[in-house]
């Protein structure tokens, strides 16, 4: 069996030595539909069900492997292993509960070398696969016969990523093509931000996050007390920290960042939900997209459950990529 020298190595038994070898012939990606820690993957595999990936993702790049690439993973149907021997490699990554939001910068990288590794390892193919049993590269909701539950996984910023920036990475990566950076994306911009006291989010209308401290602003784009943290033209890539008292257990404050020109609502990225908690709520959003020049974005929250909650933190940290 192979083992990645870049994964830290958390291998499941009994699987990892009682599944029948495979031939990898195709490396499958995945969304996990939770914001989890390869370790908090390992531990479901271990503890709550049957099935497992060879990989686990989290948002910041961190990356594990469960059982040895030549070993029966189960979490591609049909792929795991074919009646020929061959079967495929997977990877289960971190993103919010509903698998809407795009690979950090950290995953993307990840799943580039990781693609890389396994062309080299394994003799994969630089090629997208073009039937379910055809040697390449994909994602769980190519093919039926991978994704017979006929789900979205990994979703569509991600199925776009996929095909416009991570396999097209891999190509080039393998074939030993670099991109140098852009100058200015050299040496991103930093952004925290946070709130000076809580504040309570009423009920049933979204509301923009204001952020009353300001730790850091190098690219100058938050107004004192404002809600835009970033202003375009821009990348960026980071996460808010929330944390919320007052959320009934089991009722939802939803999170969405949103683009604005001044005061005028022009577009929503993916939504977010915090589901409320025993002890109260806590969860760290990720925040990456574009942003035109003329805008700036706001991170806003719906309350829909039928009492007033209260945010008592929220951190935000970016990098922040200008774009001329």
């Amino acid at each position: 069996m192979s083992w990645c020298p870049f994964a830290k190595k958390l291998e499941l038994q009994p699987e990892s030595d009682v599944q029948p070898a495979i031939r990898p012939t195709q490396f499958v990606v995945h969304s996990i539909v939770a914001p989890w820690t390869p370790e908090r993957t390992y531990e479901y595999w271990r503890d709550s069900t049957a099935l497992e990936s060879h990989f686990g993702l989290g948002y910041d790049g961190a990356l594990a492997q469960f059982i040895g690439t030549q070993t029966r993973a189960d979490a591609n149907a049909a792929a795991n292993r074919r009646a020929d021997g061959t079967g495929a490699v997977s990877l289960e990554s971190a993103s919010n509960l509903q698998a809407s939001d795009p690979w950090t910068a950290a995953q993307v990288e990840t799943l580039i070398r990781l693609g890389v590794w396994l062309h080299q390892e394994h003799g994969i193919p630089l090629r997208l696969c073009r039937t379910w049993d055809d040697p390449g590269y994909g994602y769980h909701r190519m093919f039926p016969e991978w994704n017979p539950d006929g789900h979205t996984c990994p979703g569509d910023a991600r199925v776009q990523q996929f095909r416009e920036v991570v396999f097209p990475g891999i190509v080039a990566r393998a074939n030993g093509q670099t991109q140098p950076p852009k100058e200015d994306d050299a040496v991103p911009d930093f952004v925290n931000l946070g709130l000076a006291k809580p504040f309570t989010l009423k009920p049933g209308s979204w509301d923009s996050v204001e952020f009353t401290t300001e730790w850091s602003d190098e690219p100058d784009g938050h107004a004192a007390g404002g809600s835009v943290f970033v202003r375009g033209a821009a990348r960026f890539t980071g996460s808010v920290a929330l944390a919320l008292s007052g959320l009934p257990v089991g009722q939802v404050v939803q999170v969405r960042p949103s683009e604005y020109e001044g005061d005028t609502h022009k577009a929503d990225h993916p939504i977010s939900e915090i589901t409320g908690t025993a002890g109260g709520t806590y969860s760290v959003v990720p925040l990456t997209g574009k942003l035109a020049a003329g805008r700036g974005m706001r991170v806003r929250l719906l309350n829909q459950s039928s009492v007033p909650v209260t945010i008592t933190s929220a951190v935000l940290k970016a990098l922040i990529f200008k774009e001329s």
